[in-house]
């Protein structure tokens, strides 16, 4: 019997690496397969519905720039753009690079690509409208705090922002860490449409982010947060700021949110929590009070 235990645990190790073996040999071909089937447009390669949104009127003095988060796309903003947009403000929803096309595109995505591409969007508004406040969602948190550090818009909404994942009782250690230690030897992760963190459950068939990741993906995504939450970012964010966040979200930590809110100098920020939704907040239960909010912030500029 001795010999029979020790001879299972020897041969634990071999069983997980022929596992790991198979699921990335496996794994690439399916998110390829996967990849194919999506529909999108032919002469651009974004898929459908994934487009970067401008509306709202031209010849008004205030603009806004949304910057939506990891793996995801404008659509992840629901109609708050055209929400926002009926209040007299242009509204542009950018596209991140790597993002809605295809998850291998995101694979080789640095985290100075997107901070470059949302510093341009933000740069171009800044140079045609006298006001613009740029918004942005869970790692789109993140790139808005690192621009508006450099670029000093008018004002920064943050929903949901991504500095820390949260961590559950049984993680053990920090999920930045697993991921660290994961991602050089598991290089794609699958995340079924149904499991959407969003507690309205039929909403979860609405919104357009990959099913396939790339880890690679995670630590960019990574070390855009953690540039965002470095001092050296956050003492320079001194614009009126908004943080909207839920305290049941169960991707991005509320609590490393609310740490990294009292570390913001701004005299003029405020932190709304939410309860009933959990991380893609214009699609949960709290949605109309996130409209609201984000109305009543920006008629500051009114």
């Amino acid at each position: 019997m001795a010999l029979f235990r020790i001879a299972v645990i020897l041969f634990i190790p071999f069983l997980l690496i022929g596992a790991l073996l198979f699921w990335n040999n496996y794994a690439p071909k399916e998110a390829e397969r996967y990849d194919r089937t999506l529909p999108r447009n032919p002469d651009t390669g974004i898929l459908s519905g994934a487009e970067a949104r401008t509306c709202g009127p031209d010849d008004t003095r205030k603009a806004i720039l949304f910057v939506h988060g990891f793996i995801a796309t404008p659509d992840c903003f629901s109609d708050l753009p055209e929400y926002v947009a009926e209040r007299g403000w242009h509204v542009r929803a950018m596209l991140l690079p790597g993002h809605g096309t295809s998850p291998f595109d995101f694979q080789k995505t640095s985290p100075a690509a997107l901070e470059e591409a949302v510093l341009k969007e933000l740069d171009a508004l800044q140079q045609r409208y006298d006001t613009v406040v740029i918004l942005g969602h869970s790692m789109g948190a993140a790139l808005a705090t690192i621009a508006a550090a450099q670029k000093q818009p008018d004002g920064l909404i943050l929903t949901a922002p991504y500095y820390a994942v949260t961590k559950q009782w049984y993680y053990i250690l920090r999920p930045e860490t697993w991921a660290g230690l994961v991602s050089p030897i598991l290089h794609w992760v699958y995340r079924p449409q149904n499991m959407q963190p969003v507690n309205r459950a039929e909403a979860r068939g609405e919104i357009l982010s990959y099913n396939w990741i790339p880890s690679k993906g995670a630590l960019t995504a990574m070390a855009v947060a953690g540039k965002a939450r470095d001092d050296t970012i956050l003492q320079k964010i001194t614009m009126p700021t908004l943080l909207i966040h839920s305290k049941n979200d169960t991707v991005t930590d509320p609590a490393y949110a609310e740490a990294v809110y009292n570390r913001i100098p701004s005299k003029d920020k405020t932190l709304h929590w939410l309860l009933l939704s959990d991380h893609i907040l214009f699609y949960d239960y709290d949605r109309e009070t996130v409209k609201i909010q984000i109305a009543a912030f920006l008629k500051k500029w009114d």
